[in-house]
């Protein structure tokens, strides 16, 4: 999509068209891509399907039009913030860094849909859109990481990016729940969150990587065939959508061809499902072994925060689809979700607190949501699936962005 692509005659026609991007945003990132037809977008607006293709061409072109025009936004806030060089401006240490995470705090809680729609639904943008978004997207994180070696000159290029990207999530995680500050205050616990985070120390790497627990490998299963079908299920979901895949591919990327697919799982649905109660599963596991263990608030943090990390990285894929696809499946196992899902965070809340006394209920809440947040994002990120630390990693920063340390709470 080209700049010419999105241009129009009219500051009305200007108007409508944002308007529309707006209500179609909203809609992407609350019921998902597929789920929302163009005359969806249209009656929110209060116009007749038709008249869309007056300012869009096309759905796709609408994401593709909301993505890039968000985040040219956002490359427009970093290279005013941190253009020329850090030095020589009078300015206190790190105080370029954390101006530009402010203006990126506040637009994000202006428009907490876009980390949803950045992670979940750009796999829908055609192959032009979604490079033009992907290389956007490096505009924006690339001056960061810069700006943060200048801050931080220890840190290798690798341990920079990873710190930065993180700190990204911290803002996306704006999309992942509904608790919600003042503008202000909320914007001023996102910066300081994110700063605590890039200043985080990152651990030397083990000799071994191996986090150990309950989250670190499956059960052995009897029904291999049904084991892969899940596996091939999980990995396409995230690839390309859950619409998008049919049981035929399913059954091809496991190795199955024909009706005999259908003797494992009888739907998508069903396989979506399985995939979502095995990270359930898990998770409520974890649980249970912590408050087994009745230590102290801060020690229990730590057991969590390695059991969690352990859970992501031995089910990425299946934490993808879930993350991804889960509002496909029925209203009702939706609803169960995000019902466990609220009590699994409040019981994470609970221990901020503990730890840090001081802060409310609804900052604990905001953490947690923010941590989740940085370890599903970078453990799903290619770049950083082969860091030799990666498990250490996301636990020392997990703890920190929980606890406002680097890893000792």
């Amino acid at each position: 999509m080209t700049s010419r692509t999105r241009a129009v005659p009219t500051p009305r026609a200007r108007a409508r068209r944002e308007q529309l991007a707006s209500i179609a945003a909203r809609m992407f990132a609350q019921y998902g891509f597929h789920n929302v037809s163009v005359n969806d977008i249209a009656a929110s607006a209060g116009i007749s399907g038709p008249a869309i293709y007056r300012h869009f061409p096309s759905k796709q072109a609408i994401l593709g039009d909301v993505l890039q025009s968000r985040l040219e936004q956002a490359v427009g806030i970093v290279d005013s913030r941190l253009d020329g060089p850090a030095a020589g401006r009078g300015q206190v240490k790190g105080e370029r860094l954390s101006g530009a995470y402010g203006e990126l705090a506040a637009f994000v809680v202006k428009m907490p849909e876009f980390g949803v729609l950045w992670r979940r639904e750009r796999r829908h943008l055609g192959h032009e859109e979604a490079a033009m978004t992907a290389a956007l997207m490096k505009s924006v994180a690339a001056p960061l990481v810069g700006e943060l070696r200048d801050l931080r000159p220890e840190l290798t290029e690798a341990d920079a990016e990873l710190l930065s990207w993180g700190a990204l999530s911290v803002l996306g995680s704006v999309s992942d729940h509904r608790v919600r500050l003042t503008p202000a205050a909320f914007e001023r616990l996102l910066v300081s969150v994110v700063m605590g985070l890039v200043t985080a120390d990152v651990p030397p790497a083990p000799a071994a990587d191996a986090l150990p627990g309950p989250s670190g490998e499956e059960p052995p299963t009897l029904d291999t065939r049904r084991e892969q079908l899940l596996a091939a299920a999980a990995r396409l979901f995230w690839d390309r959508g859950y619409h998008a895949v049919t049981m035929e591919e399913i059954g091809a990327a496991a190795g199955i061809a024909g009706p005999s697919i259908y003797n494992h799982f009888t739907n998508k649905v069903e396989l979506l499902q399985t995939a979502a109660d095995r990270i359930g599963e898990r998770l409520r596991r974890t649980t249970a072994q912590a408050r087994v263990a009745d230590q102290p608030a801060g020690q229990t943090l730590e057991l969590l925060a390695e059991s969690y990390v352990g859970t992501v990285l031995g089910c990425r894929d299946l934490l993808a689809a879930y993350f991804s696809e889960g509002h496909n499946l029925p209203e009702r196992s939706v609803a169960e979700a995000r019902r466990f899902q609220a009590a699994y965070a409040r019981y994470w809340a609970d221990l901020v607190q503990a730890v840090l006394p001081d802060v409310t209920e609804k900052v604990a809440r905001i953490r947690v949501h923010a941590a989740f947040a940085v370890v599903n994002d970078l453990a799903l990120t290619r770049r950083f699936m082969s860091r030799p630390a990666l498990a250490s990693d996301l636990r020392a920063l997990m703890l920190a962005v929980l606890a406002g340390s680097s890893g000792t709470v």
